[in-house]
């Protein structure tokens, strides 16, 4: 029983490490050039397709300013790893992604900024 518990709370810590998940939005991070994210998503629903929007914040100290927004649509039941180019010649500074459900549910794991 000892040795599930281990293995239940590490599940529970890895799942809550990943970096952005279905929604929510980044810490600030330094960025500049051509950005894109590498993610996993996955559509649970049997019946419809899902979307997820992506939309790049430039932080500033009057509030965050929307860069670019770009919208993902997932099948049903479909399980997919895409590269989205989010914005290309981006002036060096402090961003943010923020990742919505637009419509369905639509799950994003396993991602990462990418600059180039």
């Amino acid at each position: 029983m000892k040795k599930f518990s281990v293995i239940a709370i590490m599940m529970i810590m890895l799942l809550s490490l990943s970096s952005i998940a279905s929604a929510g939005t980044s810490p600030p991070i330094p960025l500049a050039g051509n950005v894109y994210y590498k993610f996993t998503a996955y559509n649970p629903s049997f019946n419809g397709h899902g979307a997820v929007q992506f939309t790049l914040l430039r932080v500033t100290p009057n509030g965050d300013i929307p860069v670019t927004s770009s919208y993902f649509t997932v099948r049903p039941l479909e399980t997919t790893t895409q590269k989205l180019l989010l914005a290309s010649n981006l002036p060096a500074d402090y961003y943010k992604l923020q990742i919505t459900n637009s419509f369905g549910t639509v799950y994003v794991y396993a991602d990462q900024l990418i600059q180039e």
